[in-house]
């Protein structure tokens, strides 16, 4: 798979979406293809909003949000500081679509370009446990999904990610500009965790999107990159110009505005946005309580993801301070203050593809996987550190074991003139109790010096298969173990 950002990452959202409804969530609107279009879109949708909320207030209080919306004090301002607080449950409501051009890469080389699709929905409660006003403190939630789940349609591609029965609780932690998501009962899987982790607009962090001193209606004030980084879920803000102004104040709720573009990098690959917010927030309850997003993105081909143009639009309706239904507090989470190694592994496990499963760290991302076949790259800072490839090599007659010799000469066989100078050589078991060989080899180019660490792993039965990590010489050090954690929790079907 490839890897996106919120239009779901490449290795799970360079797959599938055919628009259609999500389970008990409203759906986006008919799909746009134009990037004004889907701006106008959101301004609709917003003034039909405002109707239905018109609507049902009483005449007084129309009344007297009328006075108060025509006054002509022009230096009249409005406070608006959110009143969320820990232990605050939130009802959120979420859908996303998307629309674009995606140029996929299979082997490291880029292919034609593929018309894309995208519908995701998501419902959850959100209970705050950790929430301060400062940008540079760290948040904390847990949340119970009712719904997560996406279709994402490439090409004649499909895929539907949604989240397992038994990790319906995610805790979201953010610390220093970084958000992180796992959950309780266990690693979630690769799409998993990108099906709701790439999403923009983290409903976490849009408090960091009001005014920090009161406002005037038509005043502006600017978005910082520590709000902006992780609300676009990127990994870095070179430029950006992106700018809130207040529209106006009518039956209680404010109207915030917020445009401009940003350049930045995700994965390693340059980004350039424009990025279009508008949402309401209510003056008495003092949340935001709607919030509409477009976006349109052209970013270059990664060394884990493809090149995207794109434009995708986000709706997004939360019912603050609610009575829970879902995280009653009767119902007891563990909610650790930082998420621990455990926490953060993902763990591979495709039964239509590959016949094996395995823990990973999740600075390794899939780019390549079909049956028979699974590859990952390993990036750190944005920076390829190595490439694993995992490959299924049948099954021997567990009387007659393979042995380093079998499995040199095998190597040498296959790879040719490309077989370098053996390094070393081991046998052992892993933590799994397979028979594992070990070999490294280093060639003998000085441009581009690598080492191979090619692994032959034998199960009980006969079953093999071969785990190969590459590596260039001067990062070993930094590479560490990196390949222990694959090996030693692999396990075949």
């Amino acid at each position: 798979m490839l890897r996106f950002r919120f239009y779901f990452a490449a290795l799970l959202f360079c797959f599938g979406l055919t628009l259609v409804g999500m389970i008990g969530i409203e759906r986006c609107s008919a799909q746009e293809t134009d990037a004004s279009q889907m701006e106008n879109a959101l301004v609709s949708e917003l003034r039909d909003k405002d109707n239905q909320d018109a609507d049902k207030k009483t005449s007084d209080e129309n009344k007297a949000s009328k006075t108060e919306s025509s006054q002509s004090d022009d230096a009249k301002t409005y406070s608006l500081i959110s009143r969320r607080t820990t232990g605050t449950v939130d009802h959120v409501e979420v859908t996303l679509e998307a629309v674009g051009d995606v140029a996929q890469f299979l082997e490291g080389k880029e292919s034609h370009s593929n018309k894309m699709e995208i519908l995701a929905g998501f419902r959850y409660e959100e209970r705050t446990e950790k929430f301060d006003g400062d940008l540079k403190s760290p948040l904390l939630s847990v949340r119970y999904y009712d719904v997560a789940k996406a279709k994402i349609q490439i090409g004649n591609q499909l895929n539907s990610p949604a989240l397992d029965a038994n990790k319906k609780i995610i805790i979201c932690n953010v610390n220093g500009g970084q958000c992180s998501f796992f959950a309780t009962s266990g690693p979630l899987k690769d799409n998993q965790l990108l099906l709701i982790e790439d999403i923009p607009a983290n409903t976490l962090l849009l408090d960091r999107l009001l005014p920090p001193k009161e406002v005037r209606v038509g005043e502006i004030w600017k978005i910082s990159d520590e709000t902006l980084c992780p609300l676009l879920t990127l990994d870095a803000i070179e430029t950006q110009n992106v700018e809130a102004s207040l529209v106006e104040v009518k039956n209680h709720i404010a109207l915030v505005d917020i445009k401009g573009d940003v350049e930045g990098a995700y994965l390693g690959a340059a980004s350039a946005m424009d990025v279009h917010i508008m949402y309401q927030f209510d003056m008495q309850i003092r949340r935001i309580i709607w919030l509409g997003l477009v976006i349109t993105e052209s970013r270059s081909l990664g060394n884990v993801g493809p090149a995207v143009d794109l434009i995708a639009k986000l709706s997004l309706k939360v019912q603050p301070d609610i009575a829970p239904e879902r995280l009653k507090p009767d119902n007891k989470i563990n909610v650790p203050e930082e998420p621990t190694k455990e926490n953060l592994q993902l763990l591979y496990d495709s039964t239509d593809k590959g016949a094996w499963r395995f823990l990973h760290n999740r600075n390794w991302y899939i780019i390549y996987d079909e049956p028979g076949g699974t590859k990952l790259r390993l990036l750190r800072n944005g920076e390829l550190l190595s490439q694993c490839d995992v490959a299924q090599m049948g099954k021997i007659d567990a009387d007659k074991p393979s042995t380093l010799e079998s499995f040199r000469a095998d190597l040498k066989k296959g790879l040719g003139d490309n077989f370098g100078k053996v390094i070393s050589e081991q046998e052992g078991k892993t933590k799994k109790d397979y028979n594992e060989l070990r070999i490294v080899v280093g060639n003998n180019s000085e441009s581009l010096p690598l080492v191979w660490i090619y692994y032959l792993l034998t199960q009980k039965d006969g079953k093999q298969a071969v785990i190969a990590f590459v590596v260039q010489s001067d990062k070993l050090e930094t590479f560490g173990e990196s390949d222990r954690e694959i090996v030693d929790s692999f396990e075949m079907r």
